[in-house]
């Protein structure tokens, strides 16, 4: 009753200040497109409504149909801005995922893959339509945003809270469409879908691409749609001078089409904002975009007020979207119907949107989580989403259109270094998608350094706690050689072959959205031969060799939310494992000898990035090992198959033995400058403590034995300068150790660096 007589009274105050009124002028605003350079017109937006002028219309093409759009559907200025600054338009403007929101447990494991292909692709719909970002966190993101108005309007965009046109294009028909009803998501969807970097959208059969190719600056639509008495025109789009440097800038060349600008002066005013020192995608940039619309609106004021002779008073403003957002639906599904797959595939889709217990509808909240759990899994090439508003329940139907991946694919990627870490990663993997479903991958490390082979599957169960049994088969070999100095000591070896073979057998449970324990058992079979150091007599006698056979028992935490594997600027990594093992080892060489080790062992790594701003993060990392473990007869023994400190792709190069012990703590701090979206710089300083170090108490035996409490302390430092391109690294980087020998260690590396799994983490 109290929300009813507030909307009356704000209701009966708005007709008494327009009945005070003379007849008014009404003003049309039409906005160009330019991608983040139409920022600006919200700026206009704030100018205009900060000196009382009405906009009684909008017109716009792309980044002026969302602004537009956005303002026709009641949103403020600041309400706008708020928007395009906030981390969800961050992620779904550029395709990305945003990890907080992915599901963890149904991720596929982090790979080397740089580029995957389909093999038979059988997709479910049609995939004819390609494009540089995925369209999935845009699909809920555009029917979270503009489904309620939708309804609310009743799909005719002249009963928004502004009378709304925007403008796609038809290519088939070589013409521009104009939209002014049906879904108003859609619609600005359409109005932007600029070629080959968004998905086009259909509209009733027609396939509708960015507005700007045939009209952006839609001052005709204006006219012929609504007829104003005055049109204030505002234009974004200033070529970016010289000869164009990105991709997305020469794209905007090619296939936006030159038209003429101009505004007839006897139809009102054009504000022409130079923007050339923006790039088309410098959203990050937002604010000071926005200033610099602002004030090139304030300059022309008294010219406007001189042409615009109405007023809409702020109060009065005010009410009326009081009364619009008043009347807005609140997003409530009770079904949630799915198309685009199999039987099977659409029930187990619509499984996953089900109400909580006791509840027969769900929430936008609650459908978004649904929606990231269903695309986790990389199973989805799309899944469009629209809401279809019931007026007689007030409630809404969740539609979704999935188009499934081919169950086969093949995928190539590596790593390529300026040391001996170089290789060549390959894989090939089946994957089903139903209420049991099937991941099973064979993959290949080929390089000098390393070379393995791994086997693994899962199946997912039916369980009300998402949960999975899985096995892994390991084959693998690890080279380190005598001439990579980059952490050298002469008194270690310096050419060790590590190889392992082992299966494990586990049961894993989703713990949250972030998170995933695995418990399981595993037998391995580990072999490492090895020179006890770098001098000639050693290298005569031939190399020494262990052999272990050992059970594993163990359990395990992972979870993370990193932005990139391995030079992150935001997010988390947590792994905490606990593992027990028994067995045998056997010494061929200096020292024969046969143990039947057994030890309890932990660790727990940790990665945390935090935002520190636009411009930068902070990295903090850590690596906590103990154990148990005992060493074997002899140093060169313990020390080859010792766990290691290895906090970045390049240390991985080198056998480093002063970063190896059995119980160690390693941490970092690592802060990084994001000098754009793409490029960054990181200046890392690790320490290393070893507890109880591992030291060879016979030179002629080589003898192991143990320091009684903390070793000596090791540094690490080291900087990169970092591209990031979509599907890989490219890094310079210098790192620096004070261990005795060679400190100094200068490189490029391209790809993706992960190592072969290992028995023992």
């Amino acid at each position: 009753m109290k929300r009813i007589l507030t909307i009356l009274a704000a209701t009966l105050l708005c007709v008494a200040a327009m009945a005070a009124q003379p007849a008014r002028q009404s003003v049309g605003l039409v906005l160009s497109g330019g991608g983040s350079k139409g920022i600006a017109h919200i700026g206009v937006l704030q100018a205009l409504e900060d000196n009382d002028i009405p906009v009684d219309y909008i017109a716009g093409t792309s980044m002026g149909a969302i602004v537009g759009g956005l303002y026709a559907a009641g949103y403020t200025p600041a309400e706008m801005l708020d928007l395009i600054l906030s981390d969800g338009f961050g992620y779904w403007s550029t395709g990305k995922i945003d990890p907080n929101l992915t599901y963890y447990f149904y991720r596929e494991p982090a790979s080397p893959v740089m580029l995957s292909v389909p093999v038979a692709r059988k997709d479910t719909t049609n995939s004819v339509f390609q494009s540089v970002i995925s369209p999935l966190p845009m699909n809920f993101a555009f029917m979270d945003l503009f489904s309620a108005y939708t309804a609310q309007c009743g799909g005719d965009f002249d009963r928004l809270f502004v009378p709304f046109r925007c403008v796609a294009s038809d290519v088939d028909a070589h013409r521009k469409a104009v939209l002014g009803s049906g879904s108003l998501g859609d619609a600005i969807r359409a109005s932007m879908s600029f070629p080959l970097v968004f998905q086009p959208t259909v509209i009733d059969g027609r396939v509708l691409y960015d507005g700007g190719i045939y009209d952006n600056f839609p001052v005709d639509v204006m006219q012929r749609s609504f007829a104003p008495s005055f049109i204030f025109g505002v234009t974004v789009n200033t070529p970016t001078p010289g000869p164009p440097t990105s991709f997305m800038d020469q794209l905007d060349n090619l296939v936006i089409q030159r038209e003429d600008y101009s505004l007839p002066a006897d139809c009102g005013i054009k504000l022409h904002i130079d923007l050339s020192r923006f790039g088309l995608l410098d959203f990050p940039k937002a604010r000071q975009i926005y200033r610099i619309g602002y004030d090139k609106a304030m300059e022309m004021m008294d010219s406007l007020k001189t042409r615009i002779t109405s007023r809409t008073p702020a109060e009065t403003r005010r009410l009326r979207r009081a009364i619009f957002k008043s009347q807005t639906p609140y997003v409530r599904f009770d079904r949630v119907n799915v198309t685009g797959g199999t039987p099977r595939q659409n029930d187990y889709i619509s499984y996953l949107f089900r109400p909580a217990a006791g509840s027969d509808t769900i929430g936008i909240p609650c459908a978004r989580d649904a929606f990231y759990r269903a695309i986790s899994s990389g199973k989805l090439s799309d899944l469009q989403a629209r809401a279809v508003y019931n007026d007689s329940t007030d409630l809404f139907a969740l539609d979704l259109k999935a188009a499934v991946k081919g169950s086969f694919k093949v995928g190539f990627g590596g790593y390529i270094t300026s040391s001996t870490g170089s290789y060549i990663y390959l894989t090939a993997g089946y994957s089903s998608l139903s209420f049991r479903s099937l991941n099973a991958s064979v993959s290949g490390w080929i390089g000098q350094s390393d070379m393995a082979g791994t086997a693994s599957a899962r199946v997912y169960l039916h369980t009300p706690l998402p949960s999975a049994i899985g096995v892994q088969a390991v084959a693998s070999r690890r080279k380190f050689y005598e001439t990579e100095h980059a952490f050298y000591d002469d008194k270690t070896p310096t050419f060790i072959i590590n190889n392992e073979y082992f299966g494990r057998l586990m049961w894993s449970v989703a713990t949250g959205r972030t998170g995933s324990i695995d418990a399981g058992v595993g037998y391995g079979s580990l072999h490492s031969s090895y020179y006890r150091d770098n001098t000639a007599e050693s290298y005569q006698l031939g190399r020494d060799r262990s052999h272990y056979s050992l059970g594993q028992a163990f359990v395990r935490f992972t979870s993370s939310t990193l932005d990139n594997l391995n030079y992150p600027t935001s997010g988390h990594s947590y792994y905490m494992c606990a593992m027990g093992l028994m067995g045998r080892n056997s010494l061929e060489g200096t020292n024969n000898s046969v143990t039947h080790p057994e030890w309890l062992q932990a660790e727990v790594r940790t990665r945390n990035y935090f935002d520190l701003g636009r411009l930068f993060s902070l990295g903090l990392e850590a690596d906590l090992m103990l154990s148990t473990r005992r060493p074997l007869p002899t140093y060169s023994a313990s020390i080859a198959t010792a766990p290691a400190f290895l906090p970045t792709p390049a240390s991985n190069n080198a056998f480093n033995p002063s970063m190896r012990a059995y119980n160690f703590l390693g941490a970092g701090v690592v802060p990084v400058v994001k000098l754009s979206s793409s490029l960054s710089a990181r200046v890392g300083a690790y320490g290393f403590v070893p507890f109880r170090q591992l030291i060879r108490t016979d030179a002629l035996t080589d003898a192991c034995g143990r320091d009684a409490g903390l070793g000596k302390f090791r540094l690490l430092t080291e900087a990169d300068v970092t591209y990031q391109f979509p599907f890989a690294s490219l890094s310079g980087y210098i790192n620096y150790a004070n261990v005795p020998g060679d400190k100094w260690h200068v490189g490029l590396s391209f790809g993706i660096y992960l190592a072969p799994p290992s028995f023992l983490q």
